[in-house]
């Protein structure tokens, strides 16, 4: 196997109304020895409203994102980068955000928005996931900041591994791979184990070697649940009870959460619930057992917790229930007013007859790519279809056809599956006074938003 370790940067965080900007990767063999390195600039869309928070973090300028690749080229390069066979895609945070903005980006350009986490022997992994589980168990490892010591700019600042600014695409793709070799080095054994857990066949088969404890007249799954979500005031893990697989969403489990004080609290009252974390399967968080090799990475105070509310859930056994089957029976809102590019969860994956025409228009010419738009009988792919050509080759189109699409982006009724809409001039200027009144910026960053605030401006008008 080889591994593809890669960074994003993008114009926010929104995977449906923002887009990436900036992709680097380095693949390396098996050894962390460098095969190829991928550096792709992706051009600004024009339906998009970059974040100000995003350019200063990035110190890009909307100059420097209105260069490069048209977003619908860029991504069916990296596409294709990604399904390189026998191969580990592999990420800082990126199941958290990474791979849902490349998913979300495979699909609205009409390309397999999965196939790179399973087919051709591929796979993604997170290394901040597995270097939470170094931290936690092999904490010599590496030099740790006492604030936020996961975070991959404090780890670089701290063992000097790359010398580079932060949030630069390439850089922190070699200071992940620096980092990755340490981890491989200091304990191969561990991080094989690790590695391994994001195959989705190796991690099922770990969940069901977790101790288990009765409760009632049944038997759960408990173990020390591991994410960086979890907060580092709790040592970003905590103790928590398998309720079971969700009735519609069968690859997700649910587990509550038992090191906290008096749980019975959460029961009685109708306005709280307990801390529940929803899990996919594959995509560790990683899950240790419950036991005397494990659980010195909590304090006495909620193991002793998590004994006293075991004992509260054996004689309370019938409200646990209760509450089980409402929590696996608990579905998300269906959004009528959903946008096209945020529809992936709601319609699925393209169906037979979709992907006959999609193979049709990537491999079409520009100009036939617009003559096949009448053609496309699934209203789905006609939409995308439409978006890709107005936002990469909208100077190919007749002005009619080139409203009709913006117009259908441009409208305020519809949203992505947080319900938000997508970001316009008027919220880009609200958040630039929001960081003058709040944030310290160096002269780079202050440039950067007034050039935001003329561009923001200019469209605006």
């Amino acid at each position: 196997m080889q591994y593809l370790f890669y960074d994003l940067e993008t114009t926010g965080l929104c995977e449906s109304f923002d887009q990436v900007v900036r992709f680097a990767a380095i693949r390396t063999d098996a050894n962390f020895n460098e095969i190829d390195q991928f550096e792709i600039d992706i051009k600004l869309r024009p339906d998009i409203v970059p974040s100000p928070y995003a350019l200063i973090v990035t110190h890009l300028s909307i100059d420097d994102i209105s260069q490069g690749t048209c977003e619908y080229d860029a991504l069916v390069k990296i596409h294709k980068i990604f399904n390189t066979p026998n191969q580990i895609n592999i990420g800082y945070n990126s199941l958290s955000f990474d791979n849902i903005m490349l998913r979300f980006g495979f699909y609205r350009n009409l390309l397999d928005p999965y196939s790179h986490q399973y087919k051709n022997n591929t796979f993604r992994a997170d290394a901040m996931c597995m270097n939470l589980i170094y931290y936690l168990y092999k904490n010599d490892v590496i030099k740790w900041t006492e604030s936020r010591p996961i975070k991959l700019e404090n780890i670089n600042q701290e063992n000097k591994y790359v010398d580079g600014a932060s949030h630069d695409a390439m850089i922190d793709v070699k200071v992940m791979l620096s980092l990755c070799k340490v981890l491989h080095s200091y304990d191969d054994k561990m991080w094989n184990y690790l590695i391994s857990g994001f195959i989705k066949t190796n991690d099922l088969a770990r969940l069901e070697k977790l101790p288990t404890i009765d409760i009632g007249d049944k038997n759960y799954k408990i173990g020390i649940y591991t994410d960086i979500a979890l907060g580092y005031d709790i040592n970003c893990c905590c103790v928590a009870l398998c309720l079971g697989r969700h009735s519609e969403y069968k690859n997700q489990s649910l587990w509550m959460r038992l090191d906290y004080d008096n749980i019975s609290n959460y029961f009685w009252d109708d306005e709280k619930n307990p801390r529940i974390m929803k899990r996919k399967d594959g995509e560790p968080c990683f899950i240790l057992p419950w036991n005397k090799s494990y659980d010195h990475v909590l304090d006495n105070e909620r193991k002793d917790y998590v004994n006293d509310n075991l004992e509260w859930l054996h004689k309370n056994s019938d409200k646990l229930q209760d509450f089980i089957d409402s929590k696996l029976n608990d579905k998300y809102d269906k959004i009528d007013n959903l946008d096209i590019d945020s529809s992936i969860y709601d319609q699925g994956l393209f169906k037979s007859d979709e992907l006959i025409d999609i193979r049709k228009f990537h491999e079409a010419s520009i100009s036939d790519k617009i003559n096949l738009l009448d053609s496309i009988s699934s209203k789905r792919v006609h939409s995308l279809s439409a978006r890709i050509l107005f936002r990469n080759f909208s100077h190919e189109l007749e002005d009619s056809l080139k409203d009709k699409i913006k117009q259908s982006i441009a409208s305020s009724k519809y949203v992505n599956t947080k319900q938000q809409q997508r970001r316009t001039p008027i919220d880009g200027l609200k958040e630039v006074n929001k960081i003058l009144s709040k944030e310290e910026l160096d002269q780079t960053q202050s440039d950067i938003v007034s050039d935001y605030v003329a561009y923001l401006n200019n469209i605006k008008n």
